[in-house]
């Protein structure tokens, strides 16, 4: 796929141009993100790794984050990396969520009358993590004054994130990039309820606002700028639009070790959870109808799922535990779960099941940690970029993510390998690999800041 707005000559001038005079022009960027360390997870990973790479390309990261982030899966070793260390983090909030949290995910309460307060407390400002804009964006603008940062980049979800970034560009006249790891108006994994598209047109609201206010806007697939594309014609907008991907960190892989297959079965790994539609149900049904059929058998199969799933989706996998194998390791930290994939046979991607609406805009970040762990790929997504991605680099299969009947035939082709060679073969465009590298990917935002800035 051809990019909606593809770095030019001079772009890439700008960043050898950034990295060959990093001593004498360093630039401050304040990096605005709810997601960042302890707290894990593929949301994490964007700020993280811009933060890591960019003063490599002349630009000195600062970080403000919450000083008590609540989420669903923390991975304290993250605070302990090297170039984190040398990276000034400042930590604000959040008291005004820590009931909602207490309630929700310590108790574990699905439903309570706090909950409905709190949603039509903020309904109109987009989600609940509003009320950490409310509580600390004096303290960011302080923060970003002292430091004299040049620019400020904000990376959502959640989505309310981007309010302090048109602030700090309202107040201080600070240049303002916005980044957008999942769409905001038409986004797949959203539920459809009643709610959710009651506040439709309050998404749309602020995402017009946003993006007219925004310097530039960054998201991580060309159908979300597509997207934004056809529902705003200004030319004003559409002109500060770019794409960049996710992608993975080398470094990450290289201290990771492969062990030489020793098992009699062919392990598939999955990790992280499952959101929105993305569902298990069609993967393990497949496998359930080859056993059932004779054509695959089970004591040749392990099927291991790593991460944190809801009540919703343990009843699936219990539901097909009787025949089909699977093992569920539960959440693991960042470097255990690269070893988990590096030492699988064959790593399962299912995105979407629906091609409904925005389906097409899904560019996962686990994609690229499965590029980088350099194992085959079997992935359930429907049509768009990661499906062309995946067939062009030659990284693995592609299935329809709701043929079950195709699934199991697409994936015979790999058993049969296996149980013939004793291996899966894995040949991949290491050239089309190599352009999703964190490093990489960072000079292109480093681009950007300069085009921002100057």
């Amino acid at each position: 796929m051809i990019p909606i707005n593809p770095f030019t000559v001079e772009d890439y001038l700008d960043i050898i141009f950034l990295y060959g005079f990093a001593a004498n022009t360093m630039k401050k960027i304040l990096i605005i993100s709810y997601m960042f360390p302890p707290i894990a997870g593929a949301g994490t990973l964007r700020p993280l790794k811009f933060a890591k790479y960019l003063p490599e390309y002349g630009v000195t990261p600062i970080v403000f984050c919450p000083q008590k982030a609540f989420w669903k899966a923390y991975d304290e070793k993250l605070l302990d990396l090297p170039y984190l260390k040398k990276i000034k983090i400042f930590r604000c909030g959040i008291k005004r969520l820590q009931q909602y949290y207490h309630l929700r995910y310590q108790k574990g309460i699905k439903n309570h009358p706090y909950y409905y307060w709190m949603g039509l407390k903020y309904f109109c400002l987009l989600d609940f993590f509003s009320a950490w804009y409310f509580e600390c964006r004096l303290k960011a603008l302080e923060i970003a004054k002292k430091e004299k940062v040049d620019c400020v980049i904000t990376t959502s979800p959640p989505h309310s994130i981007h309010f302090f970034g048109m602030f700090l560009k309202k107040m201080a006249g600070i240049p303002w990039l916005m980044d957008m790891r999942d769409a905001m108006v038409d986004d797949p994994n959203k539920p459809q309820s009643l709610v959710y598209q009651i506040q439709a047109p309050v998404q749309r609201f602020f995402e017009k606002r946003f993006l007219s206010s925004a310097s530039a806007a960054i998201a991580v697939s060309d159908p979300i700028i597509a997207s934004i594309k056809k529902r705003y014609q200004d030319p004003k907008i559409q002109s500060k639009l770019w794409t960049i991907t996710n992608g993975f960190d080398t470094e990450d892989f290289g201290n990771t070790q492969r062990i030489s297959n020793q098992r009699n079965v062919l392990l598939i790994t999955y990790t992280g959870s499952f959101m929105g539609r993305q569902t298990p149900e069609y993967f393990l049904s497949a496998m359930q109808q080859l056993i059932e059929e004779k054509s695959l058998e089970p004591s040749d199969l392990l099927i291991r799922f790593i991460g944190h799933y809801d009540a919703a989706v343990l009843d699936i996998f219990n539901r097909f535990r009787e025949k089909v194998p699977i093992e569920i390791l539960g959440f693991q930290p960042y470097d255990k779960s690269l070893w988990h994939q590096m030492n699988s046979d064959l790593l399962l991607l299912i995105v979407n099941t629906e091609t409904q609406k925005g389906a097409n805009q899904t560019m996962t970040g686990k994609f690229f940690e499965y590029i980088g762990a350099q194992r085959p790929i079997f992935a359930l997504v429907p049509d768009g970029p990661l499906k062309d991605t995946i067939t062009r680099g030659k990284f693995g299969q592609v299935v329809p993510p709701q043929n079950t009947a195709e699934i199991g035939t697409r994936f015979l082709t790999f058993y049969r390998q296996w149980k013939t060679q004793g291996e899966l073969s894995y040949h991949p465009n290491l050239q089309l690999k190599n352009q999703f590298t964190r490093k990489a990917l960072t000079g292109e935002l480093a681009a950007i800041i300069r085009k921002v800035i100057r």
